[in-house]
């Protein structure tokens, strides 16, 4: 991969943001484990012209491939809650974008009268509570289109989070992952218009549109494999039992198969 043919493909973008891009690519391309094999393998596959697209990809929707809250995965870019506010912000600059995880012993109540939406989040414990605690989300979004308040369960997170393929990222960044899963669905209920195009490239890393019509078992199954022999046993054993839904069926498989390669890179 050669880093100045992907700066001469952006030559007609701001030199600071190319630069930054350009140093981003060059981080995924030379970072290292510790026993000093690359630590992105699946980076070094991508073509130039793919990462010029990529970065062109964000620039038209009005925001900057900065590497830190848009990123590259090895199924394509990814907006972190960050760049979902910074779009918003982008549209209507005086919006007022609150969102939150709650907790079991918090208390949270909301009101919504005539349009207007009030709300109390009471914190409790706050250095000692932990993701196992955490009960749901809610998004509370205020600018001259209205106001707006969305909330998730745990349960409804927890769904987003089966059909992500990038499940290693939820594993690191639960919490992280879990707010911008709230503030993305509050941006798809409310704004759709605006977060259509960003929609789009970001759900390249989930198909929480069409859910997967596989037994709970099956699918517990198959998280739970930690070899990718036990993978390939497992799919040769079964894939016959489920040639009704092979699409959901292969699609779990191969959700598992890149977080053991991602878990042994």
């Amino acid at each position: 991969m050669n880093i100045e043919i992907i700066r001469k493909g952006l030559k007609d973008y701001k030199k600071f943001d190319v630069d930054r891009y350009c140093n981003y690519c060059q981080y995924l391309l030379s970072a290292k484990n510790k026993d000093h094999t690359p630590k992105y393998t699946w980076f070094t596959s991508k073509p130039e012209q793919y990462l010029i697209d990529c970065f062109r990809e964000v620039a038209e929707n009005g925001l900057v491939f900065d590497g830190e809250h848009i990123t590259l995965q090895n199924t394509g870019i990814s907006f972190d809650y960050q760049a979902y506010k910074n779009k918003m912000l982008l549209a209507y600059p005086d919006s007022i974008i609150d969102d939150d995880l709650v907790y079991e012993k918090d208390t949270f109540e909301f009101k919504k009268y005539s349009g207007k939406v009030t709300y109390s989040h009471d914190i409790a414990d706050p250095f000692s509570r932990n993701e196992e605690q955490i009960i749901g989300g809610y998004c509370v979004i205020k600018n001259k289109r209205g106001e707006f308040l969305t909330m998730l369960s745990k349960a409804d997170i927890d769904k987003h989070r089966k059909v992500a393929k990038t499940d290693y990222i939820w594993k690191q960044w639960f919490v992280e992952m879990a707010r911008k899963t709230v503030l993305k669905k509050a941006c798809k209920k409310h704004f759709d218009d605006i977060y259509q195009n960003i929609m789009k490239i970001d759900n390249e890393n989930s198909d929480i549109e069409n859910p997967l019509d596989i037994e709970l078992s099956v699918k517990e199954s198959i998280e739970e494999i930690q070899t990718m022999e036990a993978l390939e046993k497992f799919y040769k054993e079964n894939k016959e039992k489920h040639t009704a839904n092979a699409k959901g069926f292969n699609f779990l498989i191969n959700k598992k198969k890149k977080e053991l390669e991602n878990e042994n890179s």
